[in-house]
C-alpha cells in the first residue's frame, strides 16, 4: 500500500466572482485514479469552488505518495538477455536506493520476463514468484520488485515490454513545491453534448515518445466557449467517465507545454459538463519517465484557457 510522503502546502488560486453570490453552476465531478476528484456536484459557484480545492488537495496527495508520478526515476526497455539489478554502478539496472548492490536479475526471452533474486538480497516480489513469468499492466495487475526505497513495475510501452522504476526518496518527490491554480471562473463551467463513438472506432494518438497508439475512441464532444463552437475527441475512462487530452494558448507560459487533461462524467441525456477548473498536468510535466499522451489535431484550441493546474508563480 502507498505511504502519503509530506508534502508542502498547495499553491491555491482563488475564486474568480462573489463568494457571497449564487449563480447555480453545477461543476462536474469526476472518477480517475490517476487524479482523485470529488464526486459531488455542488450547486453554487462558491460551493463549485470549495469542491474544487478539496479535489487539488486530493490530487496533491495522490501525487506525493511513495509510488506516484513523483517517484519515478526510469523506463527502462528490455531487450532478449539478462540484466542485473541493484545499486553497484556496473548492474545492467543500477539504482542507489536498492537494498544492495545486486539484488538479482531479470530474465527476459521473448515476451516472458522472469526475476530472479540474489541469495540473501533483501527483496519482495508483489503478484509474481522468485524464477517465474512476471505479469506486465496489459495483463491484469503488474508484476512489482521491490529492494529498498526502489521498486520495479513490469508495464507494456511503445508495444514494448519495460520495467518501470520508482524511488520513493527520489529528489523529484522531495524537492515537490506544488502546483498553482487559475482563479475558480464559473464560465469554464461549459454545458456540452456528446455523439458516441462507434463501437470499433479508434483514433491515432502520438504520445511525447513520438510513438503512435490507436486508442479507443469514445466519442465526439461539441461544446461553445465565447460564442465559437468546438470539438473535442474523447477516450474512455473506465465505465463512468471520458477522458480528454487538449492544448491552448497557456501551454508552455503558465501550463505544461505538452497540455493538459480533463476528465468528464459520462452522461445518459446525451450532455455532460466540461469543467476546465478541473483540467490537471499530464505525469510528464513531473517526469521524464512517462509516456503520456499529446492532444490530437482536433484538441488543440488557439484560445487561452485560464482555468485549472498551473505552475506555481
Amino acid at each position: 500500500m502507498a505511504m502519503a510522503i509530506p508534502m508542502l502546502a498547495p499553491v491555491w488560486g482563488g475564486c474568480a466572482f462573489d463568494r457571497n453570490a449564487e449563480s447555480g453552476v453545477d461543476a462536474a465531478g469526476a472518477l480517475d485514479t490517476m487524479n482523485p476528484t470529488d464526486p459531488t456536484r455542488p450547486t453554487s459557484d462558491s460551493d463549485a469552488c470549495d469542491a474544487r480545492a478539496a479535489w487539488h488537495a486530493d490530487r496533491l496527495e495522490n501525487l506525493g505518495t511513495s509510488d506516484g508520478w513523483l517517484t519515478l526515476v526510469g523506463l527502462d526497455f528490455l531487450d532478449a538477455g539478462t540484466f542485473a539489478a541493484g545499486r553497484d554502478e556496473k548492474a545492467t539496472l543500477s539504482y542507489g536506493g536498492c537494498a544492495a548492490d545486486r539484488i538479482g536479475r531479470f530474465e527476459v526471452e521473448g515476451e516472458v520476463v522472469r526475476f530472479v533474486p540474489e541469495a540473501g538480497a533483501s527483496v519482495s516480489i508483489e503478484g509474481g514468484v522468485a524464477g517465474e513469468p512476471l505479469i506486465a499492466d496489459d495483463a491484469g495487475p503488474p508484476s512489482v520488485v521491490r529492494s529498498g526505497t526502489v521498486s520495479f513495475t513490469l508495464v507494456r510501452r511503445n508495444d514494448r515490454l519495460a520495467l518501470r522504476v520508482r524511488d520513493s526518496a527520489s529528489p523529484t518527490l522531495s524537492g515537490f513545491e506544488g502546483l498553482g491554480l487559475f482563479p475558480f471562473d464559473p464560465g469554464m463551467v461549459v454545458e456540452a453534448t456528446v455523439r458516441p463513438a462507434a463501437a470499433e472506432a479508434r483514433i491515432p494518438i502520438v504520445n511525447v515518445t513520438g510513438h503512435t497508439d490507436m486508442q479507443p475512441l469514445a466519442a465526439t464532444i461539441a461544446f461553445e466557449l465565447d460564442g465559437v463552437r468546438h470539438e473535442f475527441q474523447a477516450m474512455p475512462a473506465g465505465d463512468d467517465a471520458l477522458f480528454v487530452v487538449f492544448a491552448d494558448g497557456t501551454n508552455g507560459r503558465e501550463t505544461y507545454g505538452g497540455g493538459r487533461f480533463l476528465l468528464v462524467p459520462k452522461s445518459r441525456d446525451g450532455r455532460v459538463t466540461l469543467d476546465f477548473n478541473r483540467a490537471y498536468f499530464p505525469p510528464c510535466a513531473f517526469t521524464a519517465f512517462a509516456t503520456c499522451p499529446m492532444p490530437p489535431a482536433s484538441n488543440r484550441l488557439a484560445r487561452r484557457l485560464e482555468a485549472g493546474e498551473r505552475w506555481p508563480e
